[in-house]
């Protein structure tokens, strides 16, 4: 990327496992005073490099104790569809939502507070996309083992 160098990608790598980092130290991490930790910070937002600060939240403590993968394949991604799908990525319980390649086109990660709630959500999916979705496949995740880059314990595996 123009306009990043190694020093800043080092502190991108640093904030992705520990977003709380403060910048004294963050700066010791990085061999920069707080100042030049802060002004390069403000450059990588302002580039989109850093996209928002947030909280890994378990699932649980929301109500939440179903989590779902949920394949989508459509026929077309065209504008209106892409509508859709940015309007299905404002739900509330939609952790996150991918275009990709393959058989099935759309990745979907929901959580939801127990089976019927995810049956309803499978329901409105098929009545949003209609003919549009040749499949709807969801699979629940049985165990976590890894939620983003924070440094865990990774000992469970």
């Amino acid at each position: 990327m123009p306009g990043i160098d190694e020093k800043d990608r080092e502190i991108l790598r640093i904030l992705r496992s520990n977003g709380r980092i403060t910048l004294t130290e963050l700066g010791k991490k990085v061999n920069l005073s707080p100042a030049s930790v802060k002004s390069r910070l403000e450059k990588l937002e302002r580039l989109g490099a850093v996209k928002g600060y947030s909280a890994v939240i378990d699932p649980a403590f929301l109500g939440n104790l179903v989590t779902a993968l949920i394949f989508i394949r459509l026929k077309d991604v065209d504008p209106y569809t892409r509508s859709m799908l940015r309007e299905l990525a404002s739900l509330d319980n939609v952790e996150f939502l991918y275009l990709k390649t393959g058989d099935h086109n759309v990745l979907l990660k929901g959580e939801f507070r127990d089976m019927d709630e995810l049956r309803e959500f499978l329901k409105s999916l098929k009545k949003t996309f209609g003919v549009n979705a040749l499949s709807i496949e969801a699979n629940l995740v049985v165990e976590e083992l890894k939620r983003g880059f924070a440094d865990e314990d990774a000992s469970r595996l």
